[in-house]
């Protein structure tokens, strides 16, 4: 499960918690832009932050051991 919230404004913070179907906050998962170099790994909490421009960025989240999986952010 992915949960994000962001502050708007052109360029704009997703902030979110990556969680697996327990809501155990997943630690250690990657997070990224599809299509871009720019993506960042979630803290001990499960925790992420990216900095996203454009209209409707796809967020790809992977982890060992799970399928990985792009969802579009409507911000």
């Amino acid at each position: 499960m992915l949960t994000t919230g962001l502050a708007l404004a052109q360029t704009y913070q997703v902030i979110g918690v990556v969680t697996d179907a327990d809501n155990t906050p997943l630690p250690g998962v990657n997070v990224s832009l599809k299509g871009t170099t720019t993506g960042t790994v979630t803290d001990i909490d499960g925790r992420f932050s990216l900095s996203v421009s454009g209209q409707t960025p796809v967020i790809v989240v992977s982890f060992m051991g799970y399928k990985a999986q792009e969802i579009p952010h409507y911000g």
